[in-house]
């Protein structure tokens, strides 16, 4: 079986011999990759659908792994035990939804023993980042996935305390709200790793703020303060795309 490179990714991010669960398994394609190649001995894929969970489990059928491979109906963490699995992937939804099950499922006492996430937000990705920060996880790894016309996100956190260097090291001492919004909304793996679809994405987002900019000043009577927090939003963008740059080496 062939995963696409966004679910490649995401597997690749299982931690080697731990019990792991998929929200919205969907086909269960992570799972059954994942107990059939032999990277998890044991696996919970989890749909709220009743169209996606026959789906998956025809899939664990076909491929003989339904003694290692466990389909449960679901919302959220909701069907899964404390301690059951180590590491959690939820991909494929928005930031704010996986804020949401992470939420719940922490308050039924779902995320212990859990070590690892493993996310693929469609949107939301730097709030779904703060949040989890302000939480107590750190991220260990980051990575952009070209797939078609998109490029996904893939974040990887662990519990532990985050590191500020990469922060540091573009923006210096400047602490204002630009920055805090596109250090997390960026990624800070991705920027400290200078990953190599970062730097398009910053351009574009300089270019949409400049037009933005010379709208509002052509108005009879521009919005200041508006004004003021597009300018220091493009300042924050310039000094990413000046640490991305090839020639900084």
């Amino acid at each position: 079986m062939e995963l696409s490179p966004r679910l490649q990714r995401l597997a690749a991010a299982a931690p080697p011999g731990q019990p792991i669960a998929d929200i919205g398994t969907d086909h269960a394609y992570i799972p059954v990759h994942l107990v059939k190649t032999g990277i998890v001995p044991y696996a919970v894929g989890v749909d709220v659908h009743p169209g996606p969970l026959e789906a998956a489990r025809l899939h664990v059928a076909a491929y003989g792994v339904k003694d290692r491979v466990d389909i449960r109906a679901g919302d959220g963490l909701a069907p899964l035990q404390p301690r059951e699995v180590v590491a959690i992937v939820i991909a494929g939804m928005g930031g704010g939804t996986m804020q949401t099950i992470l939420t719940e499922g922490d308050a039924a006492g779902k995320l212990a023993g859990v070590s690892r996430l493993i996310l693929q937000p469609l949107e939301g990705a730097g709030e779904l980042r703060r949040w989890l920060h302000h939480r107590g996880w750190r991220i260990i790894d980051e990575d952009l996935v070209a797939e078609g016309p998109r490029i996904y996100e893939v974040i990887v956190l662990e519990p532990a305390e985050a590191d500020n260097d990469t922060r540091k090291a573009i923006f210096g001492s400047e602490e204002n709200a630009a920055v805090e919004e596109l250090y997390w909304d960026l990624g800070p793996l991705l920027l400290a790793r200078k990953h190599p679809l970062l730097l398009p994405v910053v351009e574009k987002r300089i270019e949409r703020e400049r037009r933005a900019l010379a709208g509002i000043a052509k108005a009879r009577q521009p919005d200041e303060a508006k004004l003021e927090r597009i300018e220091s939003r493009i300042k924050a963008l310039e000094r990413v795309r000046a640490w991305l740059s090839p020639a900084r080496g």
